[in-house]
């Protein structure tokens, strides 16, 4: 046996005598297992109210579900210490019961129905160290959801349709690791949304992706920065400032009309010479205009980012579409460059 594999717990919690004696009274009186649906869940409290989401959004009942080889949420009441063990199949999860995070409604966990995709993604995703015992996760990792999402109209591109409809589960991203971050969301204070931005984004962008138009700072990021000081128009240097920019390597308006598309696609900056200045979270992305709750901007392996206030995305490393159903005209200000975090 490994040195890791002795640090893996049997059930999440260290074992007792009192904890063995509990189970003992548990399993004569509160497990329930549906011999069809091949999910055991055991805890202190009983199995009543445990809530099973799948990736559609569709609520199922604990003791009527069957279990498909895909991934669920499930909310069991009360705290992480309420839940003895889960089991798929016979197979127990007890190594990865602390990967849950607390909320309103009890104790939430995603799992699999094949295993392997379950333990291989919180794997990949969250330290050894941090599952040993119960902690907040959310204080060390960004935990992001991607759901089965519906994008609807005759514009919209079937494998944009496919890309928002495949839902991918849970990830975790370290919050130490800022290179790998899908985004972070700015929380300054309000910025306004009426900026001047003709004198200085004079540059129009030929190559833009999908149905929109492209104003720019110049042709590409590119090196040398441009100061913000040096911004002609008092109100878009006032924002960049409050953003915390102080050198910009591009920014740019794109607008884009009702039932517009951006298909799949990723920003890719592999030749460019101011690559270390785009790297990780740094795109501020920021809507002037247009109805914010008709854009679903998905990316992969997040989910689909809210946009409502300004947010810095990572639009580098990540895949990503957007799909925009309003009724007008939709504006967003973009910027890279170097800034105050």
């Amino acid at each position: 046996m490994s040195a890791i594999e002795g640090r893996i717990p049997t059930i999440g919690l260290t074992l007792n005598s009192t904890t063995i004696i509990t189970q003992k009274l548990y399993l004569s009186t509160c497990s329930s297992l549906n011999i069809f649906m091949e999910l055991e869940i055991l805890t202190k409290n009983g199995t009543q109210d445990i809530r099973i989401v799948d990736l559609d959004r569709k609520t199922h009942h604990y003791d009527s579900f069957v279990i498909q080889n895909t991934w669920y949420r499930i909310t069991v009441p009360g705290t992480r210490f309420n839940i003895i063990d889960l089991k798929v199949r016979g197979e127990s999860i007890g190594h990865c019961l602390n990967a849950g995070l607390m909320g309103k409604d009890g104790y939430t966990l995603w799992i699999h129905g094949d295993l392997s995709q379950l333990f291989a993604r919180i794997s990949e995703c969250i330290a050894q160290e941090d599952l040993l015992k119960f902690k907040m996760l959310e204080q060390k990792y960004l935990f992001c959801e991607s759901w089965n999402e519906t994008v609807e109209g005759d514009f919209i591109p079937r494998s944009v349709q496919d890309f928002f409809a495949n839902g991918e589960g849970p990830f975790w991203y370290s919050k130490e690791d800022w290179m790998a971050l899908p985004y972070v969301e700015y929380n300054g204070t309000p910025v306004p949304a009426e900026i001047s931005t003709q004198e200085d984004l004079t540059y129009e962008d030929s190559k833009f992706y999908g149905n929109g138009k492209c104003r720019s700072l110049k042709m590409d990021p590119s090196l040398p920065t441009i100061k913000v000081d040096d911004i002609k128009s008092e109100s878009l240097r006032n924002t960049m400032k409050q953003f915390g920019f102080t050198e910009l390597a591009q920014m740019q308006m794109v607008t884009m009309e009702p039932n517009s598309v951006l298909p799949i696609h990723r920003d890719d900056w592999t030749y460019a010479d101011c690559r270390s200045i785009l790297e990780g979270p740094s795109q501020l992305y920021f809507v002037l205009s247009g109805d914010k709750d008709s854009i679903k901007f998905k990316f992969k392996n997040v989910g689909v980012i809210d946009v409502s206030k300004p947010i810095f995305v990572n639009n580098q490393r990540f895949v990503h579409s957007l799909v925009y159903t309003g009724k007008s005209r939709r504006s967003v200000l973009l910027a890279y460059g170097k800034r105050k975090v």
